[in-house]
């Protein structure tokens, strides 16, 4: 009998994830839409204060995990004008309604308007501010102190801009160098590229063709063994090959940039484990801020085929691209 409702289960969320037309986007305006709650009385969402909504089924456990953070969310912001509102995808969840702590529960039955938000999995939360405008989303259980300072900067109406630092582990890949110089030098935009010192020497012309064209060379170990970076080796490598040695150094598996004196946010979509286009997208128009760092990874052909649309949705959202270290 279990193995038989893990399967409807998994049938269901692979039924709901194919219909979906795009997972929710930052930066796009929603409109008003209209829901009825658990007795089927009307109910309507305009913009005009910020709002949490928090899409759950009654048949994937996760609720179980996202009410207790969304209450205590609730609790955090409590005199603020923040609604919070949980929305079923499946219109049955009104059966547990008297679990959902006193929160707003209304009901979405078949799931065609969550869809048409781009909400391809449960839980997905959002925040929208004020004006309409999605501030944050993600498609997971999240924690109680991401909501809340969702919900903060959406009250501030923080506005979007800023310096981002686009970033690539792995550099020369083993294929595509080039195509993704070509994709950078269409797009305007300089990176910073973690590179490996093994290929320093043999790929010396496609190295001296990013540093012509405004990309920081940094050091990604001698052969990906972070456990043995071969530091000295690989400046000793560069500044044979390039006449320069790197100022920054990020071991392969870690977030951390060495040399790097200023904080930054770090924005790590793990694209090498080729997630599918929407996805990378999702996870990194989501999480930006300003001074953050981008961390992607070379060689990764869904990378490569996002980078247009993530940049420019980006851009639009008022940030511009910088490179770290110094050459």
């Amino acid at each position: 009998m279990r193995v038989r409702l893990t399967w409807v289960v998994g049938l269901l969320c692979s039924i709901l994830c194919r219909h979906a037309s795009a997972d929710p986007r930052v930066g796009v305006i929603w409109s008003p839409f209209h829901l009825t709650d658990s007795t089927g009385s009307p109910k309507d969402w305009t913009p005009g204060k910020v709002t949490v909504i928090s899409f759950c089924a009654y048949w994937c456990d996760t609720w179980k995990q996202q009410v207790p953070r969304l209450v205590a969310a609730r609790s955090a912001t409590a005199g603020l004008p923040v609604a919070f509102i949980t929305v079923s995808v499946d219109g049955r969840w009104s059966e547990v309604s008297n679990h959902n702590q006193g929160l707003a529960l209304w009901l979405d039955r078949g799931g065609a308007w969550s869809r048409g938000q781009g909400v391809d999995r449960v839980p997905t939360t959002v925040v929208i501010d004020t004006a309409g405008e999605v501030r944050f989303a993600s498609g997971a259980v999240i924690r109680t102190t991401d909501i809340v300072d969702a919900v903060h900067g959406a009250l501030a109406r923080k506005p979007s801009g800023g310096s981002l630092f686009l970033t690539f582990d792995d550099f020369p890949p083993q294929r595509g160098g080039e195509e993704m110089l070509d994709s950078l030098r269409a797009l305007g935009i300089h990176a910073t590229l973690f590179c490996m010192g093994d290929r320093v020497a043999s790929q010396s012309a496609l190295l001296k063709r990013a540093l012509r064209e405004g990309h920081s060379l940094q050091i990604h170990s001698w052969d990906h063994n972070a456990s043995d970076p071969q530091l000295v080796r690989c400046k000793a490598a560069f500044r044979s090959a390039l006449g320069f040695e790197p100022s920054l150094y990020r071991a392969p598996g870690s977030e951390v940039i060495s040399g790097e004196k200023a904080h930054h946010r770090i924005v790590d979509p793990y694209d090498f484990q080729r997630p599918k286009r929407n996805e990378l997208l999702r996870r990194v128009l989501s999480a930006v801020c300003p001074g953050a760092v981008i961390q992607l990874h070379a060689g990764v052909d869904v990378t490569l085929e996002a980078l247009s649309e993530m940049t420019e949705g980006l851009r639009q959202r008022g940030f511009s691209f910088e490179v770290l270290g110094t050459r």
